[in-house]
């Protein structure tokens, strides 16, 4: 893993004159590289334009707007003129220890494409756009497509960007933005804290830990991708499980039934022998297995009835008879129908007072919040409200108008903050319950609806038969017979369907169980024995670093590294207010410098880069400032790169860096700033 920079141009031209523009040269591409510039003379501007050439402006903070300074866009000023810029470009000439490559890319103006970056082999001199690559950013597939810049910059520095969970469920590649904030700190936010310019939009779970197991080539992350994938898997069995819960509960509905012995979601006690559909049959409640065996031998007995009755006369009175203890039946059902009808109303009655009992109780649950948070910011300290005096004239006065009789402890607002809280939780539940049982008691309403309407059409069936001569009893009893056989079709079809969803969940059960007794085998960490060595190591070496720079917030020996987060820790808690500012720039340069130094122990996806856009923040103390440089220039002996970008005045930066060895680019100019005019020799 390699990434290094050679040589940096930045052409600007502009209508009147030019061109302009920087040109630094880091040809050896190793070691300690510090610019010297004045602040507001376009240090930052320089740096930044590394990042742009490299695509990473959105790993330096930069979203939609234009992350360079008007010089690059607007106007441009030398010796006290200033210059309408017409066009601006960037050259970067890297190198991976093998390859050279020379980018080019727009800033601003015609001659092309900001999202194109034009990749060339070879040193800024020998660039020809004849012979460049086209590849585009900021477009679908830049990062995975044949024509993806990050695809081929990341096949340049040796990555193999792993498939990341996203928040929305679903998986991308890591994007090199969300790296970038490990190897370059921007002035403006990047020293705010580790990983500050972030960039969170890309929607990945989790971006600052999987960026860093990235860079340290952490097991854990090939552990963490497997249990999110068994997850999903899992979440997808359950969502199966569900709809086929959802399917035989509508199929039991066609015959008035619903399922007994089976949960919406798979559970522990799952036995596919035990489900079962229980039917509303005669105001009882009986097995669809039994009922089907009752209406079969019932069908029998009416062919058998119907052979027999097949030569008798047509019987008036015996129909008449019918029709009377049908009618004797019709008051009982709609007594019954009322009757659940009433039901109903009650339950309905019954949710509506526990939803504006739960809204109450919600609102006077944010209220105690709003009041725990005034609490907790001791806005009222030392206002006297509490005292027991007027807070005007200061005359005592008594906590109430009138005594209290019986005398009972008060809850504090925290108490009746957690008193609310369990109410809110409890009516909910019951709004729960009362809400399915709503659902069932409307199943029974519209089943005793049913058997109502369908005892008035045979009623009325009946007595059309007295007035017409022509109906026979033999005539009834085949009517029987065709309800009978439509109703056991029906049965029977629920019963092939209930035994075909107990298969198809027996399946599915033992596929979940398989699923999460993997997820299990995976340890919540996900830690393997080499990412908790690469970790110590880490803390060892942030620890030297920490004493070399006078960290004194409190003994360095105490800074540990967390094998949650992977960033210090004091006593298990991220460091925070824990620290001074000064110090706090302090971890920022030892941590990415200690990821940098772990390269050179292990096997990891560090390339070897660190750039730091003036990182003497917060008036650190020289001395500090003197050990960051001789641990910057220790890159050498190793192939790596430190660039620092730094307005130190020259005689106490001659001070800090005395002994060390390092290239010094002094941009400083009879305080002129950073674009002047630029030698159009060896230049595309």
């Amino acid at each position: 893993m390699s990434l290094k920079i050679k040589r940096l141009v930045v052409r600007i031209k502009t209508i009147d004159g030019g061109p302009f523009g920087l040109d630094i040269d880091l040809a050896s591409g190793e070691g300690l590289f510090v610019l010297r510039l004045d602040n507001t003379h376009g240090k930052s501007t320089s740096l930044n334009s590394i990042a742009y050439a490299l695509g990473m402006e959105k790993g330096i903070g930069a979203t939609s707007r234009f992350p360079f300074t008007p010089v690059m866009n607007k106007t441009l000023e030398y010796q006290g003129k200033s210059h309408a810029v017409l066009s601006s470009e960037v050259f970067l000439h890297i190198s991976n220890g093998k390859d050279d490559y020379t980018l080019r890319r727009t800033i601003f103006g015609s001659q092309g494409e900001t999202d194109i970056i034009h990749v060339n082999k070879g040193g800024v001199s020998s660039y020809s756009p004849t012979t460049s690559e086209n590849l585009f950013i900021n477009r679908v597939n830049d990062t995975t497509g044949e024509k993806g810049f990050y695809r081929w910059l990341s096949s340049f520095i040796g990555w193999k960007l792993p498939m990341v969970p996203k928040t929305d469920g679903g998986e991308s590649v890591l994007y090199p933005s969300t790296i970038f904030p490990l190897l370059f700190v921007e002035q403006k936010r990047g020293w705010t804290g580790i990983q500050a310019t972030l960039p969170y939009y890309f929607k990945i779970k989790d971006v600052r830990k999987r960026a860093l197991e990235f860079i340290m080539n952490l097991g854990v992350h090939e552990l963490l991708v497997k249990k999110q994938k068994l997850k999903t898997k899992r979440d997808n069995l359950n969502r199966y499980w569900n709809e086929w819960y959802i399917q035989l509960t509508n199929k039991a509905k066609l015959i008035r039934g619903e399922v007994v012995g089976l949960k919406s979601q798979p559970h522990r006690e799952f036995s596919a022998l035990t489900i079962e559909i229980q039917v509303n049959f005669e105001k009882q409640k009986v097995l669809l297995n039994e009922l089907l065996e009752q209406q079969e031998v019932q069908l029998n007995q009416l062919v058998a009835s119907r052979v027999k009755e097949a030569e008798t006369e047509f019987d008036i009175s015996a129909i008449k008879q019918d029709i009377q203890q049908k009618e004797s039946e019709l008051i009982g059902l709609q007594d019954d129908y009322d009757d659940e009808q009433r039901k109903l109303q009650l339950i309905n009655a019954n949710i509506a007072s526990i939803e504006l009992r739960l809204t109450s109780l919600r609102d006077n649950k944010r209220k105690y919040e709003d009041l725990k948070k005034v609490n907790e910011l001791n806005l009222f300290d030392g206002r006297g409200f509490n005292d027991g005096a007027c807070p005007a004239c200061e005359q005592p006065i008594a906590e109430a108008l009138l005594p209290n009789i019986v005398q009972h402890d008060v809850m504090s607002a925290e108490e009746s903050l957690d008193y609310l809280k369990n109410q809110v939780k409890t009516f909910s539940f019951i709004l729960d319950n009362s809400k399915e049982e709503l659902g069932k008691q409307q199943l029974v309403a519209d089943r005793a609806r049913d058997d109502l309407f369908e005892l008035k059409s045979e009623i009325r069936r009946l007595k059309a038969s007295i007035t017409d001569v022509s109906k026979t009893n033999m005539e009834e009893s085949i009517r029987q017979e065709v309800r009978l056989e439509e109703q056991i079709k029906l049965l029977k079809e629920v019963k092939v369907f209930k035994e075909k969803v107990a298969d198809e969940l027996k399946k599915l059960h033992s596929e979940i169980t398989r699923t999460d007794t993997a997820i299990n085998k995976i340890p919540n960490d996900g830690l393997s024995r080499e990412d908790r060595a690469k970790l110590l190591r880490l803390k060892d070496i942030l620890i030297e670093h920490e004493k070399a720079y006078g960290f004194s917030s409190f003994s360095p020996n105490d800074l540990n590294i967390s094998f949650d987060s992977y960033l210090p820790t004091l006593e298990s808690y991220d460091l925070g207010f824990d620290t001074s500012a000064s110090d706090g720039i302090r971890i920022i340069w030892g941590y990415l410098l200690s990821l940098l130094e772990l390269s050179r122990d292990y096997e990891i996806n560090h390339p070897g880069l660190v750039i730091f856009d003036e990182p003497r923040q917060q008036d650190a103390d020289p001395v500090s400032f003197s050990s960051l440089l001789e641990k910057a220039a220790q890159t050498s002996k190793f192939g790596q790169q430190v660039i620092l970008a730094t307005s130190e005045k020259s005689a106490s930066l001659a001070e800090a860096t005395k002994g060390l060895n390092f290239t010094l680019i002094d941009l400083t100019e009879g305080g002129e700033k950073i674009m002047r005019p630029l030698e159009t020799e060896g230049l595309p």
